[in-house]
């Protein structure tokens, strides 16, 4: 059975060193480049999030303009 006899980091990669017959011999080495850790980069918003006023006044004339609609629409079928 293949094992890892040694594993260490080598100019950016890491190094495994494999071997069948319980480490005597190294059968295979295996160099992986190291993954490069990043600092997640926080989400970029283009527009600022409206204020809770904002989203009030915004409510108050949706309202107003369905009431409106709603009502010239009764004046029609009448």
């Amino acid at each position: 059975m293949l094992e890892i006899v040694k594993e260490y980091e080598d100019d950016g990669y890491i190094v495994k060193e494999l071997s069948f017959d319980g480490g005597e011999t190294i059968s295979h080495v295996i160099r992986e480049k190291k993954p490069v850790e990043r600092e997640p980069e926080p989400p970029v918003q283009d527009e600022q999030q409206p204020t809770l006023e904002e989203m009030q006044a915004q409510t108050l004339i949706n309202t107003e303009y369905l009431v409106t609609m709603s009502e010239l629409s009764n004046l029609k079928g009448e």
